[in-house]
């Protein structure tokens, strides 16, 4: 069996690798969803309420284990318990205090600007890569062969897509941009 610090140490890890990934796709939706500029204020709030959300869920699993603990050690008077038992006694007395040492971890993670800030960056790096990786995946997807058959049929749709749907959508943006007023779109 590892040692407790090191069975915390890696629930730790894995927990901080969960709130990566939930502020990275804060990160996607904020840029993507809602077409809003980088708000690392808001990434850092993101980062800790996570960190705080699973803080709290140990604390709860801390207490459930040892509710079942102390109902399976009571019944230690009314029966004989087996071997299997008595070691769930001992394995839920290290579980309890493995979700407990964890709460207190993640929550020093939340109090610490610097492992915040971190987090963010790190989910940050992480968004970007996804979101390229996808817009060139779809580029490539779109990747015209000026030898195919239809290639001249295409370009007129592909000229008149990006005349009525690209340009225009260009134009609202740089009208709303210029305080022409919001868009109707």
């Amino acid at each position: 069996m590892p040692p407790l610090a090191r069975i915390v140490d890696e629930g730790l890890l894995i927990a901080l690798s969960a709130v990566r990934m939930a502020v990275k796709n804060d990160i996607i939706m904020s840029g993507l969803g809602e077409r809003a500029d980088y708000d690392l204020a808001r990434f850092n709030d993101t980062a800790r309420r996570e960190l705080i959300r699973l803080a709290h869920e140990n604390q709860e699993s801390a207490e459930r284990v040892r509710r079942q603990r102390k109902e399976l050690t009571s019944m230690t008077w009314r029966l004989d318990l087996s071997q299997d038992q008595l070691q769930d006694i001992s394995q839920l007395k290290l579980r309890r205090r493995v979700h407990r040492r964890l709460a207190t971890a993640l929550i020093e993670a939340a109090d610490d600007d610097d492992r915040v800030a971190e987090l963010v960056r790190q989910a940050q790096v992480a968004a970007s890569d996804e979101v390229r990786r996808a817009m060139r995946s779809r580029l490539i997807k779109l990747a015209i062969d000026p030898t195919d058959p239809e290639y001249d049929r295409r370009r007129a749709e592909r000229t008149d897509m990006f005349v009525n749907i690209d340009l225009a959508l260009l134009k609202i943006k740089a009208d709303e941009a210029a305080g022409n007023g919001p868009s109707d779109y």
